[in-house]
C-alpha cells in the first residue's frame, strides 16, 4: 500500500510536463529572416511538492542542476514570419522523500526528452531581410501560434520509479498576442493546451496518462534598447489530471509561478539572459524555485 501511494504522488508530479509552466517572455518579438540562434544554459533548481497531509509521504524534495543546448533559426514561409527551434536538455537531479517517517532517496543523470517548435508570426510581423528590418518600424500589435512536440526520447528505465524521461508523446498547441502600450513598453499573454499519449511502460508494469492540460501567462517587458529588456512573468496551470491504471487521481494541476527575466545584448553576435521563477501557490503540482543563465550566439545567412 505505501509503495502504491508513493508512486500515485511521484506520478502526479512527473506525469505533469515540466515545461508547462515555462514562462517565456517575449515569444512573439520580431526578427529577421535568415538568423541563426546557437544557444547554450545552465540553471538550478530546488523545491518540494504540497502533499495531501493524510498522505504517508511528507514531501518530495529535489535539487536539479540542468544544462541545455538549443538551436533556433528564421524564415519565410507562407509569406509569414516562421521560427523553429530545437532544445536538448540534460540534468544532475536528486530526490529525496519521507514514506511513512522512512528517509527515500535516488539520483538520476542524463538527457531528458528533446522539445521541437515551430512558431508562426501571423499578424503585425511581415518577414524582412536584416536591411528591410531595420528599415520598417514595428507594428503595436502581433498575434501568433506554435506547435511544440515533446518525443520519448530521453533517459527512461521502467523498472525506476524516477525517470528524466517521461515515455510519451507530447504535443503543446499555443496561441499568444501582444500589444505596445507605449514604444518601449510591451503587454503579452499566451495561452497553451498541452495533449499526451499515454505511458504503457510505467513502473511494475503499470500505466499512466494524462488529460489535456491548459496554461496561462501574461508578460510585461521594458525595452531599455534594442537587445536590452527586462520582464515580469506569472504564469498559470490548469486541468491536467492523471490517471494511474484507469483510476482517475483527483489531482487537477491547480498552480501558478511568476518570474522576471533580464537580456542584455553584449555585442553583435552576442548575449545573455538571467531568468528567476518561483512558485506563488500551488495545489498539485511543482513548487520550484529556478534561476537559469543563458547564453546565445547570433549569425546571419550571408546572402
Amino acid at each position: 500500500m505505501r509503495l502504491y501511494i508513493l508512486i500515485v504522488l511521484i506520478a502526479c508530479f512527473f506525469a505533469r510536463d515540466s515545461m508547462a509552466q515555462d514562462l517565456e517572455p517575449r515569444l512573439l518579438s520580431a526578427t529577421p529572416t535568415g538568423g541563426n540562434f546557437a544557444i547554450v544554459s545552465g540553471g538550478y533548481s530546488v523545491g518540494n511538492i504540497l502533499l495531501d497531509q493524510s498522505m504517508p509521504v511528507e514531501d518530495l524534495h529535489a535539487n536539479l542542476i540542468n544544462f541545455a543546448a538549443a538551436y533556433a533559426r528564421s524564415f519565410k514561409l507562407f509569406k509569414r514570419l516562421i521560427k523553429f527551434d530545437v532544445i536538448l536538455p540534460y540534468s544532475l537531479a536528486n530526490f529525496e522523500g519521507i514514506v511513512s517517517n522512512i528517509d527515500s532517496s535516488t539520483s538520476r543523470n542524463g538527457f531528458g526528452d528533446p522539445l521541437l517548435r515551430v512558431s508562426m508570426v501571423i499578424i503585425g510581423a511581415a518577414p524582412m531581410s536584416i536591411s528591410e528590418f531595420y528599415q520598417n518600424e514595428q507594428k503595436k500589435f502581433k498575434l501568433g501560434a506554435s506547435i511544440r512536440f515533446r518525443p520519448p526520447l530521453g533517459q527512461y528505465d521502467p523498472t525506476k520509479l524516477v525517470n528524466l524521461g517521461a515515455n510519451r508523446w507530447t504535443l503543446k498547441l499555443g496561441l499568444a498576442g501582444s500589444y505596445t502600450i507605449q514604444k518601449k513598453l510591451i503587454l503579452e499573454g499566451h495561452l497553451n493546451s498541452w495533449f499526451f499519449t499515454e505511458n504503457d511502460e510505467f513502473f511494475d508494469g503499470q500505466t499512466i496518462k494524462q488529460k489535456c492540460q491548459l496554461n496561462a501567462q501574461i508578460h510585461v517587458s521594458y525595452i531599455f534598447k534594442p537587445g536590452v529588456w527586462i520582464a515580469i512573468s506569472t504564469g498559470r496551470d490548469a486541468m491536467g489530471e492523471t490517471v494511474l491504471n484507469g483510476i482517475e487521481q483527483g489531482n487537477l494541476q491547480q498552480n501558478s509561478r511568476f518570474g522576471v527575466a533580464f537580456a542584455y545584448r553584449l555585442n553583435q553576435h552576442n548575449a545573455l539572459k538571467f531568468a528567476f521563477t518561483n512558485g506563488i501557490t500551488t495545489r498539485y503540482g511543482a513548487n520550484f524555485t529556478s534561476m537559469a543563465l543563458v547564453y546565445q550566439y547570433i549569425w546571419f545567412d550571408k546572402n
